[in-house]
């Protein structure tokens, strides 16, 4: 499985404005009304993005955030943004926190970067309490085959069907590892964007496909998004699938 190196995506990471708005997570809401206090782990936690939103949302209210990433470039990032939180740099199959200490984790657009996933949801149950909640989401390569990126340098899709689980095995592993009251939920966007934008997007290189993906691949790529360009095409068309997937220990 190609890695993606994130000491280089973290300097362009958050230049992708799409990345910096998560909406009030509604989970944490329900948590509070049964909790006097609650610790929130995001997993994979990047540049902070997750907490930084939820922190503004939630100000006041009695939260220990935590953000565990195997990056420390990413999470120098984080660290910049005085989020007050956590942070731990570690990998999804070797953090260390206490058992039943967690009662939400969250791994957002992270998943498929997990060598040892099976391992990895044997740590997150045992951090989490009785009862806690782990929430994924992410996009949905099967999906999405028109996306951009794999349009234009179609081996990142190849790469990707190593690196995600489907929706049924993601359910079935998450079964396995004893999680309960699983529910799945996709969404799915398209929607016409400028070409110029397109090119910028591209060669910006900061999704994890781009980045992981070996320089022949990309400048290929490239040179097919610079074609189409070239020949007066004004639009291209984006597309974007979700896979949202709640559980419980």
């Amino acid at each position: 499985m190609l890695k993606t190196d994130y000491a280089k995506v973290s300097k362009v990471y958050d230049k992708n404005k799409g990345r910096l708005d998560f909406p009030k997570d509604q989970e944490i809401e329900k948590l509070l009304e049964k909790n006097e206090k609650i610790t929130v782990l995001d997993l994979a936690c990047g540049t902070g993005n997750y907490l930084l939103g939820q922190k503004k949302h939630y100000e006041g209210k009695n939260i220990k955030w935590i953000g565990i990433d195997l990056s420390p470039e990413m999470l120098d990032v984080a660290k910049s943004k005085n989020l007050e939180a956590e942070f731990i740099n570690a990998s999804a199959e070797s953090f260390s926190l206490a058992e039943g200490s967690v009662d939400l984790v969250v791994c957002n657009f992270a998943f498929h970067h997990f060598e040892d996933k099976k391992k990895c949801l044997s740590k997150i149950y045992a951090a989490l309490k009785k009862g806690g909640v782990l929430k994924f989401r992410n996009v949905e390569p099967e999906c999405m085959k028109e996306w951009w990126v794999y349009k234009y340098c179609p081996e990142t899709y190849c790469e990707d069907m190593f690196r995600f689980w489907p929706k049924d095995l993601m359910i079935y592993e998450l079964k396995k590892s004893a999680f309960v009251n699983i529910s799945a939920k996709r969404e799915y966007y398209e929607k016409y964007k400028p070409m110029n934008e397109l090119l910028e997007n591209y060669k910006r290189r900061d999704t994890s496909q781009l980045a992981m993906i070996g320089d022949e691949y990309y400048n290929k790529g490239l040179s097919r998004v610079t074609q189409e360009a070239s020949q007066g095409e004004s639009e291209y068309k984006d597309v974007i699938a979700f896979l949202e997937i709640r559980c419980e220990k």
